[in-house]
């Protein structure tokens, strides 16, 4: 197995993660600025762990944009697909971090149970086309 795409930062050293964390952060807030009004996002955005893997990607896209392609198809692609994400950033930019409420966890495991039992309905399933 190769090694990991730059933009996973789990076995970075801690001084390596930690100079990737403010070149993101730059990063980002250069993208806010110059994307405006497209891109808003939360002062919290570093501790959503999904909002800032796609920022970290998108990151690192620009990059090879600007230094790797010899195509603008790249670039309007890239600018494409950060108008339609920053479409769904937005949903955070409001983002409180208030504590859920209490019944939040209950709804969440009735969820899951519920999505467990379809799943097991889809293996039978695919269990029985096989046989």
């Amino acid at each position: 197995m190769g090694s990991k795409p730059p933009w996973v930062w789990d076995e970075l050293s801690s001084e390596v993660r930690e100079q990737s964390w403010q070149k993101l952060a730059e990063w980002v807030a250069w993208l806010e600025d110059a994307y405006a009004p497209w891109v808003m996002l939360p002062p919290c955005w570093p501790v959503h762990e999904g909002l800032r893997t796609e920022l970290t990607m998108f990151w690192y896209w620009h990059r090879y944009v600007m230094t790797g392609t010899s195509s603008p198809i790249d670039g309007v692609r890239w600018h494409n697909e950060i108008r339609r994400s920053a479409q769904a950033w937005r949903e955070l930019a409001t983002c409180r971090h208030e504590p859920p409420v209490a019944h939040h966890g209950q709804i969440l495991a009735a969820r899951r149970q519920k999505r467990d039992e379809f799943l097991a309905q889809a293996m039978q399933q695919s269990g029985n086309e096989e046989a």
